[in-house]
């Protein structure tokens, strides 16, 4: 049994996810939200690095520390890291001195404020990011898919021919408009839930995001949908589109989750052919500039992966690969 003090972003989901693998394999975990507050307010300063923001990312970790003064952990386990300042850091390396600081990144260092900066800082960092890894030296680990996107069971018929659940970011309106029009036109049915979190980020892309001026703010949803209602439109999908952030380079989780159901995907990710479990019949490359889909991608079958490729983007492989102990659940 390994005890571990956890930081991650509250993201739909995952944080948790992460935490109950390692606790139902008997590890002690400890979660922490890497941020001190998901208002916009303490976003907009985490994420720009207002310096000024610093002393009350400071004083969280001065909390979390207090709270746990009389544990010895063998682990601080971070993912992403943008909420922690270098002082921050610091203060957990001189609270819990015996305990090894290990660093995921689900971001591109790109678009992480000070990122590159204080990489040097833990003991092992992994990244996302092939050319992150490449360029600095970093441990490479693609995403996982968890239990609930394992495995999947073919419907008697399809809803849909292709499903987008997402966040309303870059590039995504757009290309989700120019894929449900080519549907629309050869009769084929495209579902699609794009989501914000406020009405003040649909703002700041309606001004700076020309990708954003003819969305309209009845064309979002501001409540992300439930984790199994998720999983029950991808089930009766013939396949899913995946189109990732301009300014990253690493594979989605989307994309991950859906080696794991054997679901065909249409990507805007060419990077993805130059992974191992790349295959042109179950992955579409699309261009992000001019979007054109060939139909006849939806209508063959997926190939089924060799069962060591699937396993090894499992969230069992993933924690494995991070930390240096097994874990028997998913």
């Amino acid at each position: 049994m390994k005890r571990i003090l956890m930081f991650c972003p509250s993201f739909f989901g995952y944080d948790k996810k992460i935490a109950d693998a390692l606790r139902n394999q008997g590890h002690e975990v400890d979660l922490y939200d890497e941020r001190v507050s998901n208002n916009v307010v303490a976003k907009t300063c985490i994420r720009y690095n207002i310096k000024l923001f610093h002393p009350v990312l400071d004083r969280y970790i001065s909390r979390i520390i207090a709270e746990n003064t009389d544990k010895a952990y063998d682990y601080i386990f971070i993912i992403k890291g943008e909420g922690l300042t270098r002082k921050g850091l610091q203060m957990l390396r001189e609270a819990y001195p015996e305990a090894k600081q290990i660093l995921y990144l689900w971001d591109s260092l790109d678009n992480i404020a000070d990122g590159l900066a204080k990489i040097s800082l833990y003991d092992k960092v992994l990244t996302f990011d092939p050319e992150d890894a490449r360029q600095y030296n970093l441990h490479f680990r693609p995403l996982f898919y968890h239990k609930g996107f394992s495995g999947t069971q073919a419907p008697a018929e399809f809803n849909y021919d292709i499903a987008f659940i997402g966040t309303a970011h870059s590039s995504r309106p757009r290309i989700v408009k120019a894929l449900t029009q080519q549907c629309e036109e050869q009769g084929r049915k495209f579902y699609s839930y794009l989501f914000t979190p406020h009405y003040l980020v649909y703002l700041y892309n309606k001004v700076l995001n020309r990708e954003y001026r003819q969305v309209k703010w009845s064309d979002l949803r501001t409540q992300p949908l439930p984790a199994q209602t998720v999983r029950e439109i991808y089930d009766t999908s013939r396949c899913v589109l995946d189109v990732e952030h301009g300014r990253q380079r690493g594979l989605t989780m989307r994309t991950i989750e859906m080696l794991g159901m054997g679901k065909k995907v249409i990507t805007t990710n060419a990077l993805i052919a130059q992974y191992d479990f790349y295959d042109p019949k179950n992955f579409f490359i699309l261009d992000r500039a001019d979007p054109v889909l060939d139909m006849a991608f939806l209508d063959t079958a997926y190939e089924p992966l060799p069962t060591e490729i699937q396993e090894k983007y499992s969230l069992d492989s993933f924690l494995k690969e991070i930390f240096e102990f097994g874990v028997d659940a998913q």
